[in-house]
């Protein structure tokens, strides 16, 4: 008990007579508590309400409150229908998806919540046999996204701590393991810890304030491995952190987890930049911005929610030149007008994780409007790391507009705009850039190609597009390398499932001087033609069979035509099946493609794929663990 409660159990002060201080403070701070984790008071029916996330993409889990069962195919909110405040929570897992385990949180209350506060479900990847898989391109050195600074160094003695780094290169999927923990230096059980195996993932309590370290390991599938490895050192101290609390005070001296701030700007003023704010449940109202010799790290108190409304005064700012890292984990937006967060720069790295950007609206005459927008200076380069995020209801809105943006990383992302034609857009001078196992969908009405854009104006080099899943949407390369030297180089798209959809090629990947646009192992469903092509050409580009690679593709479609020119039908560049595979050698049956009027896929969503056990699944789509598969012609056999 707190020094100060226990006065509250001793003795009432007699009849007339005045409470002590030290009561009056103890009385506040058992409101604090209250406000920050409601408690559950029995009587009325109250909605089960259930965060769920980790789920992989193309898997579903079925879970269970009482009589209500939901089967979920995505992350996010979800509803088990209603139960007695107080009564006992129940929440189980009636089938597991898979390849994975999913579970109620640790730190999930025992009964129901009468606030409707949400309780967490995490599913995290087993270890699973090794796979191979296709060697595609680029075959780059597997690394950690910005020396390994995407995993949050700090940690709050007693609090449950979850963070990820990012990988790129080599072939995926990762394998991810934990080879040995120690505190202080002393050797720890590594069973007090978890990694996910599939995405690196670590969870553990700290027991006690002191330094953790981590020897994690990182394998890929290819033929032969490749393997990174790297200490990850995760401080645990109470003085990482400053909280904020809807009830909390703005006053000098505060910040503890017993004696919070009040708001957002306040306690940033407050902070150093090796610190983080740590929010509980509760809505914050405006806007703030993140700069150097502050702090700069926002996240989410454990299995808490917190809501930033910016009531559509302006956006959340992020302009740093120094380390770490800024970061967002685990927080709701929701009033965006025009932009949610902009970066202006984030030279040492930018980390969004578990983000739920709400809803947001286009101000008028605004440009490039986008949850997450980067402005553009050539000189100075963004680096994103967007995981876990979710980007809900924003008509006419993207997820991502991003100028000069460089080795960065958008991965296990979901992208659900509503109204909108527009998506993720890497928009200008983009090098290096990977969008990776994201699930982007596209209401029907609003069906086009723009789920992932990159439009290389000003040019841009070595974008990896891989493991998507697309609906009624997508990807467009180079809408705006328009001027003569802008060019685009080694661009790679394999992997992605595309229902009802295309891949658009547009001027910038035929420049003079563009090279290396290859798509391959991608199962693309279209109605028209899988590839398009916007302008009226003449003839075909002079390096046009150095400029484009298309082969082991899985083709549905019944158009006659493998690309169509959006804009002049009779160009050159409207090229039939004979034209597009016989003449000029994309998706021939040698290489490894198939087209096909039929389709095979089962489900719908994020279920879409092929069947369960089909072999084709070793090169196809984004589901995983795959079977084995050395040969690159994987559709004979009498598949068409």
């Amino acid at each position: 008990m707190n020094p100060l409660c226990s006065l509250l159990s001793k003795r009432l002060p007699a009849r007339g007579r005045p409470y002590s201080s030290q009561v009056i403070r103890c009385a506040v701070l058992a409101l604090l508590v209250l406000n920050a984790s409601p408690m559950a008071f029995a009587g009325g029916l109250v909605p089960v309400n259930v965060r769920l996330e980790g789920l992989a993409l193309g898997n579903s889990v079925s879970l269970r409150q009482g009589g209500v069962t939901v089967n979920a195919s995505l992350n996010g909110p979800l509803v088990l229908g209603q139960a007695e405040a107080g009564s006992a929570l129940s929440v189980d897992v009636i089938a597991q998806p898979d390849g994975q385990i999913c579970a109620l949180s640790a730190q999930a209350p025992a009964q129901v919540p009468a606030s409707g506060a949400p309780v967490f479900v995490r599913c995290v990847h087993t270890a699973a046999p090794r796979i191979t898989v296709p060697t595609t391109a680029p075959d780059d050195p597997l690394g950690w996204w910005h020396s390994g600074a995407g995993l949050r160094p700090i940690a709050y003695p007693g609090l449950a701590y979850e963070s990820r780094p990012g990988v790129v290169g080599g072939q995926f999927p990762y394998e991810f393991r934990l080879l040995a923990m120690r505190f202080n230096g002393q050797p720890q059980p590594i069973s007090t810890a978890s990694l996910d195996f599939r995405r690196g993932t670590l969870r553990f309590v700290p027991a006690a304030a002191g330094s953790y370290e981590f020897d994690i390991e990182v394998r890929d599938s290819a033929a032969v491995p490749k393997v990174a490895q790297r200490t990850f050192v995760v401080s645990a101290a109470a003085n990482h952190f400053l909280f904020v609390a809807p009830g909390g005070v703005d006053a000098p001296g505060r910040g503890s987890i017993d004696q919070p701030f009040l708001t957002i700007p306040y306690a940033l003023a407050q902070g150093s930049s090796t610190q983080a704010l740590m929010l509980r449940a509760g809505t914050y109202a405006g806007r703030f911005d993140l700069n150097d010799g502050r702090t700069r790290q926002i996240v989410s108190y454990p299995d808490e929610v917190p809501v930033l409304a910016i009531n559509q005064t302006g956006n959340i700012t992020v302009r740093f030149t120094q380390a770490p890292a800024a970061r967002l984990e685990g927080v709701d937006i929701t009033g965006v007008r025009q932009y949610g967060i902009v970066s202006d720069p984030s030279l040492p790295g930018l980390v969004v994780r578990q983000v739920r950007f709400l809803d947001g609206v286009v101000a008028n005459g605004g440009e490039n409007p986008a949850y997450i927008h980067g402005w553009g200076d050539l000189l100075q380069r963004h680096r994103f790391l967007v995981q876990d995020s979710e980007f809900n209801n924003y008509p006419a809105g993207y997820a991502t507009t991003w100028f000069d943006a460089g080795d960065s990383l958008f991965e296990n992302n979901q992208v659900r705009l509503g109204a909108s034609t527009v998506g993720v857009h890497d928009k200008d001078n983009s090098q290096r850039n990977v969008y990776r196992e994201n699930f982007i969908e596209y209401a029907p009405g609003f069906a086009n190609n723009n789920g992932i854009q990159i439009s290389a104006q000003y040019g841009s080099e070595q974008v990896h597009i891989h493991h998507n899943l697309f609906i009624n949407t997508g990807v467009l390369l180079g809408g705006q390398c328009l001027t003569e030297g802008c060019t685009m180089r080694a661009h790679d798209i394999h992997h992605n499932t595309i229902a009802t959809g295309a891949i658009v090629l547009r001027w910038g990947a035929f420049n003079v001087g563009s090279a290396d646009t290859r798509i391959s192992h991608n199962l693309i469903r279209s109605t028209p033609a899988p590839y398009a092509w916007a302008s009226c050409l003449n003839t075909v580009p002079a390096a046009f069979a150095t400029q484009l690679q298309a082969r082991a593709n899985r083709l549905e479609t019944g158009s006659t035509n493998a690309m169509r020119d959006t804009e002049c039908g009779g160009s050159v560049m409207n090229m039939s099946w004979a034209t597009w595979r016989n003449t000029h050698g994309l998706d021939t049956l040698a290489s490894g493609s198939v087209l096909s009027a039929s389709s095979d896929l089962v489900g719908s969503g994020a279920l879409l794929r092929l069947p369960a056990g089909d072999s084709r699944l070793a090169s196809l789509g984004h589901r995983y663990p795959l079977p084995m598969s050395a040969s690159l012609n994987v559709f004979a056999n009498g598949f068409e």
